[in-house]
C-alpha cells in the first residue's frame, strides 16, 4: 500500500522510476511465528485504536481535513497540480491515523490480498469516519477463483469479486497463512460486511499512471494498490527507497571487495 509521499523528489516518484509501487509485508521466520504475527488485533488493540481515531479530541477537524479534496473536486484528476503539497501522509492527518496496522503475511504469497483488504479498511474509515473491523484476506484468497491463493494474484481481481460479491471480517474468516486444504464453503455462513463500488486503474488504463496521478488519487480517495516485479537484490532490502543508483553502488562495492580478496590471495 502507498499511504504517503514526501519532499520534492517524492517517495512515489523514486519508486515509479523503476516501475515499482510497493506493498510492504514483514516475513516471519517460520510458520508458527507467521500465524502468530498474522492474528487479528485484540479487543484491547481495537479499543486503543478507537481512542486515537474517531474518539480523538480533534477528530472532527481531522476528518474534515481528510475529506476536503472529496468535497472540493468531483474526482482526483480535477485536482490542479498547484495544490499538490510537499508532504502528505494518511498516517498523520492533524494527528489522526486513518490507516490500519501492517499485517504479516507469513510464508504465503498473499501480499496482493493483505494490501487490498487494508486499503479497503482505510477507505471505509475515511468514508464513514468510524474505525472498521479487520477485513479477511483468507476469504478472498480461498473464494476468488481468478487468483491463485498463496501462489500470488492481482488485487484488481479482488476488486471485481468484491463488486459482484462482498467482503467479510477477519473474525469470521481468520487468516491462516495458507490456502491448501481450505474451501470457500467454510465461510458460507459469514455475513457480508462491505462491497467495492468501482475497481479502476489510476489513469485511463494499465500503464497510464504517473507520479502526479497517484498523488492526486491518494490525496482525494485514500491508499492505492500497486505491484512490483522484485529483482533478486530486493531480498537484501532493509529500509529506504531501492533505486537503480543504489543497486549500481552495491554492485560496485561487491566488485571492489572481490578484487581486494583476489589481490590478498596472490
Amino acid at each position: 500500500t502507498i499511504p504517503a509521499f514526501k519532499g520534492n523528489d517524492w517517495v512515489i516518484s523514486n519508486l515509479l522510476e523503476q516501475g515499482y509501487k510497493v506493498s510492504y509485508s514483514v516475513q516471519a521466520s517460520n510458520e508458527k511465528e507467521a500465524l502468530k504475527l498474522a492474528q487479528t488485533k485484540t479487543e484491547t488493540d481495537l479499543d486503543q485504536e478507537e481512542k486515537v481515531f474517531e474518539n480523538a479530541e480533534n477528530f472532527a477537524e481531522a476528518w474534515a481535513e481528510a475529506k476536503k479534496y472529496q468535497e472540493k473536486y468531483p474526482d482526483a484528476n480535477a485536482i490542479p497540480d498547484s495544490e499538490l503539497p510537499a508532504n502528505f501522509d494518511w498516517r498523520n492527518v492533524k494527528g489522526v491515523d486513518f490507516t490500519s496496522k501492517h499485517r504479516d503475511q507469513g510464508h504465503c504469497g498473499s501480499c496482493y490480498t493483505v494490501s487490498f483488504t487494508q486499503i479497503a479498511e482505510m477507505r471505509l474509515k475515511l468514508k464513514y469516519g468510524k474505525n472498521q473491523p479487520i477485513l479477511s484476506p483468507q476469504f478472498l484468497m480461498t473464494c476468488n477463483y481468478m487468483n491463485e491463493g498463496c501462489d500470488g494474484g492481482w488485487p484488481f481481481f479482488h476488486g471485481f469479486m468484491a463488486e459482484n460479491g462482498h467482503l467479510v471480517t477477519e473474525e469470521c474468516a481468520p487468516y491462516t497463512g495458507k490456502t491448501k486444504g481450505d474451501s470457500c464453503s467454510n465461510y458460507q455462513q459469514c455475513e457480508p460486511h462491505s462491497k467495492i463500488d468501482n475497481t479502476y486503474f489510476v489513469g485511463k488504463g494499465y500503464g497510464d499512471s504517473s507520479e502526479k496521478k497517484m498523488m492526486k488519487e491518494i490525496m482525494r480517495n485514500g491508499l492505492v494498490n500497486g505491484e512490483l516485479q522484485a529483482p533478486h537484490i530486493f531480498s537484501m532490502y532493509q529500509s529506504g527507497v531501492l533505486t537503480k543508483t543504489g543497486i549500481k553502488q552495491l554492485h560496485r562495492k561487491v566488485l571492489q571487495l572481490a578484487q581486494t580478496d583476489a589481490s590478498r590471495s596472490k
